[in-house]
């Protein structure tokens, strides 16, 4: 009688274990079958022994991106050539005309004049590493894809801008309780500068951010009205605050561009407005991703494209560049300063937000 009870609960015991036996096979074998990939991608990028990249004017992730690489496949050589948004579609429209197909890798703020051209292939296809391709780590391709069809230039970091003032001139009290209306007042007239606006650059995007907050008339009071100082490069905007000419600029984050002057003992207190959606956008900085169609070097893009998303290079970067990583098991740097849940932000780099159009009228307002 025992021994029909024993038997009885074995053989009850056995299609779990057959499960978990069956489970256990085919995680074994999904991870062979990446691992095999993966390991034999390596070995072609290996051979192939380059991967081209455009990307952002931004030294420090240049820097990063140029030591962790030759850390990590000293084997492949890293080209990072710092790219003109405006200018560059038209030269690698003109090197293909003749003929020549020379870069891999795009990897800068989401730009559709590429995608207009046809210059990208979709990204999904060139992710193989698990944790890279799991979309829920990314808060859904929809929202970490800037292209209509989701699928070309994907955003790798979380960057929320908020234009900056001078905290010895206005009260941070007063900054907290009006946000960017402050930016309206008749005394600030003059006392603002801006990169330029007119043009495709980080003064571009702000514009969708000022639109929501004071809608078409005032974004019209702030142009024409204040006349803002338009400039077309960071150092004239942190050096317009710092010499006293300008109270509050509208061009990056204050923590790199007046890098040079604090460093240099400058003493100055300047704030961001705030990390709220009625006080920043969200954006995803010169940090887009995206492959060019013919790639030279496809080996070495794949091996490139789930490097540069692995948890460990975001984390990394993150520290490196001062951005939040968009992967959600990083943490962020500033938990003052980062994304409120559940709030909705603007996104000013996405074409549905119509920086392009306001750019336009900004143009007709102020002529260059």
């Amino acid at each position: 009688m025992i021994m029909n009870d024993v038997v009885s609960r074995l053989w009850r015991a056995m299609p779990v274990a057959v499960l978990m036996l069956v489970a256990m096979a085919g995680a074994a074998s999904a991870q062979a079958s990446w691992q095999a990939e993966w390991d034999k991608t390596v070995a072609a990028a290996k051979t192939e022994g380059k991967v081209v990249v455009g990307m952002s004017p931004s030294t420090v992730r240049r820097d990063f991106l140029l030591k962790q690489w030759k850390q990590d496949y000293p084997e492949i050589e890293l080209s990072l050539s710092i790219i003109s948004s405006s200018g560059f579609v038209p030269q690698v429209t003109t090197e293909r005309a003749a003929g020549k197909y020379l870069w891999d890798i795009w990897h800068s703020g989401p730009n559709f004049e590429v995608i207009k051209a046809g210059l990208l292939d979709p990204l999904q296809p060139e992710m193989i590493l698990p944790d890279v391709k799991d979309p829920a780590l990314w808060g859904g391709w929809d929202d970490a894809f800037y292209d209509d069809g989701k699928q070309l230039e994907m955003g790798l970091v979380n960057d929320l801008e908020s234009p900056y003032y001078n905290a010895a001139v206005i009260a941070p009290e007063r900054a907290k309780a009006e946000g960017l209306k402050v930016m309206l007042d008749p005394a600030y007239k003059g006392k603002i500068v801006w990169f330029d606006p007119r043009v495709t650059g980080p003064g571009e995007p702000f514009l969708s951010l000022f639109a929501h907050v004071f809608g078409d008339e005032g974004l019209k009071k702030l142009v024409v009205d204040q006349d803002p100082v338009f400039v077309g490069n960071m150092n004239d905007a942190a050096q317009a605050i710092v010499r006293g000419k300008a109270v509050i600029a509208v061009a990056g984050k204050p923590q790199s561009n007046l890098a040079d002057y604090t460093q240099a003992g400058v003493k100055i207190d300047v704030r961001p407005f705030g990390a709220t959606p009625e006080t920043a956008y969200r954006g995803t900085d010169g940090a887009a991703l995206g492959v060019f169609t013919k790639r030279p070097h496809p080996n070495a893009t794949r091996v490139f494209v789930n490097w540069i998303m692995s948890k460990r290079i975001a984390a990394l970067m993150s520290v490196a560049v001062q951005y939040d990583s968009r992967r959600k098991d990083v943490r962020p740097l500033d938990p003052n300063f980062t994304m409120l849940p559940g709030a909705f932000y603007i996104d000013a780099q996405r074409a549905e937000n119509h920086a392009r159009e306001y750019m336009e009228k900004v143009r007709e307002m102020r002529p260059q």
